[in-house]
């Protein structure tokens, strides 16, 4: 039989400074191993973020055509053609804490969480366009965000430095194509009780920028941290929102009484699918509501993230501890593990899954060909 290979990337959730955190591993499907693994490049934003189980760590989305393959991680896009040569490198302002992307013919779709915004750019980096719920009234009302429609601006969301206290209000961290337009996933939308909670610890965090100390201040993905302690004795909920091509947005999926941000939201024939992460299952419904399955994912914690489709109705699905792969059939309730991505941390979780496209070349040996980037203030776009 002919071998798929997947692209697989990672995000070691407990990472000290100066270690690397987070891969991308090529993996045969047929010989059921790993070919190769590639450290990221590191965000040069990273020293400036102390949170060890997320902010600006590890590999985050990929997607790919018949023409490119793009990586992300939390402040920019990698492109590579065919022959594994690096031929873009796109990052803006507003692309803080890149989740999952998708890569269309004129350009990347970017989720970026840090700013709330869906953002297409094209392949000369210009910026083809945003969204944001903050767009749409009747969304914030349904969502009850109707209080977060005003924020604190912010002229650069990938400086953890710059960001405000209460950021990162829906988590957006998955899109996907649709007949109708797009997919997103809201992976985690607060209460408001979680939302004062976190004004609340941030005070004298607010007290000091005022006084003009805000670097030594800002800490803020570690008060985004709060919410998710909040959400245990507090309503918080995934959304699956459809952005259509043409009208408003509209919300086609809903859980409440989560505890963690869930991920991944597919359309399936006339069915969404979505990695039900609080929950340790991934989960099928009709597009219509009127039935739903879903199959659990083993772990220690799970953590279920990275979601690809595998032919009918099968699955590849990501998990934490060990960092695996699973080959999910939600005909016959059954969940079958792929393969272990030995080598790595016991804290790595599987980030993205991604099929490289027929007609790519072998991959090199070194995908970056360069070590990690040295922080730096000095961050601007850079296309090839």
């Amino acid at each position: 039989m002919n071998d798929t290979r997947l692209l697989v990337s990672s995000i070691i959730r407990i990472t000290e400074p100066g270690a690397h955190s987070g891969s991308v591993r090529l993996v045969s499907v047929k010989e059921r191993r790993v070919l190769a693994t590639w450290p990221i490049p590191e965000s040069p934003f990273r020293a400036f973020d102390p949170n060890p189980r997320g902010g600006l760590r590890g590999a985050r989305g990929i997607s790919g055509d018949g023409e490119r393959i793009v990586v992300s991680v939390t402040d920019r896009l990698y492109v590579f053609d065919r022959a594994w040569r690096q031929v873009g490198e796109l990052t803006h302002p507003l692309l803080g804490q890149v989740h999952d992307i998708l890569v269309e013919r004129d350009g990347v779709w970017v989720t970026a969480s840090a700013s709330d915004v869906v953002m297409k750019l094209g392949w000369d980096g210009a910026v083809l366009r945003t969204w944001s719920w903050r767009e749409d009234t009747a969304l914030a009302r349904e969502l009850n965000l109707l209080d977060a429609l005003h924020g604190e601006p912010c002229d650069d969301y990938r400086d953890p430095r710059k960001l405000p206290a209460a950021f990162d209000f829906v988590h957006v961290n998955s899109v996907a194509r649709c007949p109708e337009g797009l997919l997103l996933s809201f992976g985690f939308v607060p209460s408001r009780a979680s939302r004062r909670i976190q004004w609340w610890f941030d005070l004298p965090g607010a007290l000091q920028r005022r006084l003009g100390k805000k670097e030594q201040a800002a800490r803020p993905s570690s008060l985004f941290a709060l919410r998710f302690m909040a959400s245990s004795f507090t309503t918080s909920s995934w959304v699956g929102v459809l952005l259509p091509d043409q009208g408003p947005a509209r919300v086609v999926a809903r859980q409440d009484g989560i505890m963690r941000p869930n991920h991944n939201l597919l359309r399936h024939a006339d069915t969404l699918v979505y990695n039900d992460t609080h929950g340790n299952r991934l989960v099928q419904q009709a597009c219509d509501g009127s039935w739903t399955k879903h199959v659990q994912i083993p772990g220690d914690p799970p953590f279920v993230r990275g979601l690809a489709p595998f032919g009918g109705n099968r699955f590849l699905v990501g998990s934490q501890r060990p960092a695996a792969l699973y080959v999910v059939d939600l005909d016959a309730g059954s969940c079958e593990r792929l393969l272990e991505l030995e080598g790595g941390s016991p804290h790595e979780c599987v980030y993205g899954i991604h099929a490289v496209p027929d007609g790519f070349a072998e991959p090199p040996a070194a995908l970056w060909g360069q070590g990690p980037k040295a922080p730096s203030d000095d961050v601007h776009p850079q296309v090839a």
